[in-house]
């Protein structure tokens, strides 16, 4: 798709260079205990529930379907997983996407993608068109500016310098999103499930002091004697040890049917699933949701 530079060029002020900034700073949350008195802690979740789970602070998926059972919490670590080219990263910036629509801050690093091959993702993904025009991606420019940041590095990346880049979005910029595409780009062994289990301990310490929820897109282990992607996968199929889900609060499930491109009845072209949400009824809830992809690369519900 030809872009036009002019447009592109007005991001630069949304790309975050990885010599800009003294990471060592971010590297290790502060030492401070927090001892609550319990009496606060009861007002304060009384508050929160009787406002009803309707007006818990957080955001919905871009699907009706799962409005008033999936939301979006602040301060949780979600993780999106799936086999290759199955659309986990389509479906992050989706969401982060629907996000920003609903008052959301985004920072994504991205270290399989150049900012301008994000760019013209998250453009094409917004206007649902293939080519879009110059006045179309003009309308995404004014969509996104002030609301999303791109973290320029590409190949692999220190696991606590990953963090030190979510706790400087969320304290510096104010961003209330944070995407980490992917596990795979981290310089961390894949085998090595201890260093993974202190990496997403990182994360949620991280996501909790910032009030930041932090996203992480993983891939799944193919199985013994299997080609793996011809079926959905399984939580306990990510690459990285099930730590990773346990620790998790969101872990989100995509496969694509690779032979289609619609929905074929009771085929669909896409299955998400939600593996695991913690929360309160019925933001608790798990399950299937059947989804089309359109050309753009957007997931939609059946039927539309």
């Amino acid at each position: 798709m030809k872009l036009v530079e002019e447009s592109i060029a007005r991001l630069n002020d949304m790309t975050i260079e990885p010599d800009d900034v003294d990471w060592a700073q971010y590297m290790k949350p502060s030492e401070r205990a927090k001892i609550i008195p319990v009496e606060v802690l009861a007002e304060s979740a009384k508050r929160l529930m009787l406002l009803g789970t309707e007006s818990e602070p957080g955001f919905d998926l871009p699907w009706g379907k799962t409005h008033g059972l999936v939301k979006i919490r602040s301060g949780k670590v979600a993780i999106w997983c799936g086999w290759q080219h199955h659309g986990k990263s389509s479906v992050v910036k989706q969401v982060m996407l629907h996000a920003i629509s609903r008052g959301e801050k985004i920072i994504m690093a991205s270290m399989e993608e150049t900012p301008h091959d994000l760019f013209s993702d998250l453009c094409v993904l917004y206007s649902g068109l293939i080519d879009p025009s110059a006045k179309t991606i003009d309308e995404f420019v004014e969509f996104v500016r002030g609301n999303l940041w791109v973290y320029d590095q590409q190949g692999t990346v220190d696991a606590n310098r990953m963090v030190a880049v979510c706790r400087y979005a969320a304290t510096e910029l104010g961003t209330t999103q944070a995407v980490i595409d992917s596990l795979m780009m981290l310089a961390v062994d894949r085998d090595d499930y201890d260093a993974h289990r202190k990496f997403m301990a990182q994360l949620k310490s991280a996501a909790k002091d910032s009030g930041q929820t932090i996203h992480l897109v993983a891939h799944l282990r193919k199985r013994d004697g299997k080609t793996g992607d011809d079926q959905p996968g399984h939580v306990h199929d990510i690459a990285g040890g099930h730590e990773l889900a346990s620790m998790a609060d969101y872990v989100f499930n995509i496969w694509r049917d690779k032979r289609k491109s619609e929905d074929r009845g009771d085929n669909p072209a896409c299955k998400f699933t939600v593996e695991k949400q913690r929360g309160r009824r019925p933001h608790n809830w798990i399950g299937r949701l059947n989804l089309n992809v359109h050309e753009s690369g957007q997931f939609v519900e059946r039927g539309r």
